[in-house]
């Protein structure tokens, strides 16, 4: 991945109650979105060296974040702090849409820059000039390069760099006020964490609470302006323990949710706290399993990674322009590539499912274009891919998906990630199901993953083409029906022949929050998904790293 440069200003302080003022649909958006578009007016006119042309589009994007955040351990606070970002990212394109200056398969990154938080007409456009310049010198040199190498013969360039946008579009949000109790949050959080000292068996826990406010101004020289606003707020509880064997263990609770109505009382947070210590603790004591090959029921928590991983990421698109993408999917268009019954959909511009929050909802992405809902996959065919405005192979028009963290060029993500199912039974029959492939395959037991603590993909080529999930919480299921939390094993395998492998899934469809690292940054990201079961996983003996316990019990008291 391309390194470039990060602009920010962060600004923090350190108060009781904080009150982030709405900002005036008058003057800072006026003045942001006038040195917009002055700067891009002078550049597009202007900005040219020796027999190189202006650029032919420019795109700004100036991102302020609001951040609020509490945390707390055995009962202590840790940590209390708020503050304000301000973040500038600038796209330009040198050549024309057919072959310009951008590199598939490289995110500039931004180093520090500062940003200025004050409404300033003539600083924004200091901030805007500096960086227009840098990405133009930049660009010539990318275009030039890229140009060698297809002139070399080193690279063949079949598709257009840039598609044509949607209509352009100015859509205005008014800026939700960001409130937060911070004394009331801290005296939570000494609360909550403080159930963990009456389990003298963990060794570290936290319990932090955060809400953040982004506020975004999109434009660009296609006519497009957009100001969106979003608020986060989060719960996050964790607990650190070691087995028996000295491997160390690490679980936590996260709740997601976008309106503050929603943060759950004391009396919930407690009884979380209180399962957590419980489930940690029987991790402690679990068997090590050995390497398996079998059937494996998927809880709507492990399927969600599994789905994600598997099959998402091969659905974002600008990959495939990459040299060095393993393209998994390219040339399956219209062919089966999961069972029949299933069905793949990606739809940010829904913000509940069942009455839960989805955290990847958005009206319009980071290029400046209307989310759309995409059939990626109908009943189990290939149809389509996430899309930004980067062509690929039999799609020329972007569906809305390209996200960015602001400080990463734009490329096609998942959002609300959603998995529909035809063939969808009641846990309990999914279980009997379950045992009967085992007694079929006439395996000793089967498995139930509850929980998996990560997963992990590689696409490119010189990479091995498998998915890898690692279980937190993971059960042998005997033929009579009983469970036995195991460990020490992780899931491997290639991603077409996993997701071959489903044969059903259950009815208890679940809202799966989370966050989600690559190339274009950590990007909020929901799965919606059943469980599911699947004939055959493979698993292999994990990496365990043995620590010594403590020497001595914690203090008394």
């Amino acid at each position: 991945m391309k390194k470039g440069r990060k602009l920010f200003l962060w600004a923090c302080m350190a108060m009781g109650f904080v009150y982030v003022m709405p900002v005036s649909a008058g003057e800072l958006n006026d003045v942001i979105f006038q040195a917009m578009e002055e700067e891009a007016a002078r550049s597009m006119k202007n900005l040219h060296i020796d027999v190189f042309d202006p650029p032919y589009f420019i795109s700004y994007q100036v991102r302020q974040q609001d951040h609020a955040e509490v945390s707390a351990s055995f009962g202590a606070l840790l940590d209390s702090k708020s503050g304000t970002q301000r973040s500038l990212f600038v796209d330009i394109r040198i050549g024309d849409p057919s072959f310009d200056s951008s590199t598939p398969g490289s995110h500039q990154f931004q180093v520090e820059q500062l940003v200025p938080l004050d409404d300033d007409l003539m600083s924004l456009k200091r901030a805007l000039w500096y960086e227009t310049d840098l990405r133009y010198k930049q660009g010539i040199m990318n275009y030039l390069k890229k140009k060698g190498r297809f002139i070399s013969g080193v690279e063949e360039h079949k598709l257009p760099d840039f598609a044509s946008g949607n209509d352009p579009v100015v859509h205005l949000e008014p800026v939700a006020e960001l409130t937060v109790p911070m004394k009331e949050w801290e005296g939570l959080a000494r609360e909550i964490s403080g159930y963990f000292k009456s389990a003298p068996e963990i060794e570290k826990s936290r319990v932090t609470f955060q809400a953040d406010r982004g506020v975004r101004h999109h434009f660009d020289t296609d006519g497009n302006r957009i100001r969106d606003v979003s608020l986060n707020y989060s719960v996050l509880i964790e607990a650190w323990t070691k087995s028996e064997s000295g491997n160390m263990i690490h679980d936590q609770d996260i709740l997601m949710f976008t309106e503050m109505d929603r943060f759950p009382p004391s009396g919930v947070l407690a009884e979380k706290v209180k399962r957590l210590i419980e489930s940690v603790n029987r991790l402690r004591t679990a068997e090590k399993m050995d390497p398996y090959v079998g059937p494996a029921l998927f809880s709507p928590d492990a399927a969600a990674v599994l789905f994600h991983e598997a099959a998402g990421h091969r659905l974002e698109a600008d990959r495939l322009r990459d040299a060095n993408d393993g393209k998994t999917f390219l040339r399956k268009v219209g062919k089966l590539i999961l069972p029949s019954f299933l069905t793949l959909v990606d739809n940010p511009g829904i913000k509940q499912f069942h009455e839960q929050n989805l955290v990847g909802y958005y009206q319009f992405d980071d290029e400046g274009q209307m989310a759309r809902e995409v059939v990626l996959v109908e009943n189990g065919v290939l149809k389509n891919f996430l899309l930004s405005r980067t062509p690929v192979l039999g799609f020329n028009r972007t569906n809305g998906h390209a996200r960015s963290d602001g400080h990463r060029l734009p490329m096609s993500r998942m959002a609300n990630f959603i998995v529909r199912s035809d063939r969808r039974l009641a846990p309990a029959e999914l279980k009997r199901q379950l045992i009967e492939q085992v007694l079929q395959q006439k395996k000793p037991f089967g498995l139930y993953v509850k929980k998996i603590a990560e997963g992990e993909t590689q696409t490119e080529t010189g990479d091995f083409q498998v998915f890898k999930g690692k279980p937190l919480y993971l059960y042998k299921v005997f033929p009579d029906g009983r469970e036995q939390l195991v460990r020490g094993v992780e899931f491997v395998g290639t991603p077409i022949s996993m997701l071959a492998k489903i044969a059903a899934t259950g009815d208890d469809e679940a809202v799966i929050n989370g966050f989600c690292g690559a190339e274009s940054g950590r990007l909020p990201v929901a799965t919606v998904t059943p469980s599911v079961l699947l004939t055959e996983v493979e698993l292999q003996a994990s990496h365990e790293q043995k620590l010594r316990p403590p020497i001595l019990p914690p203090p008394p008291g």
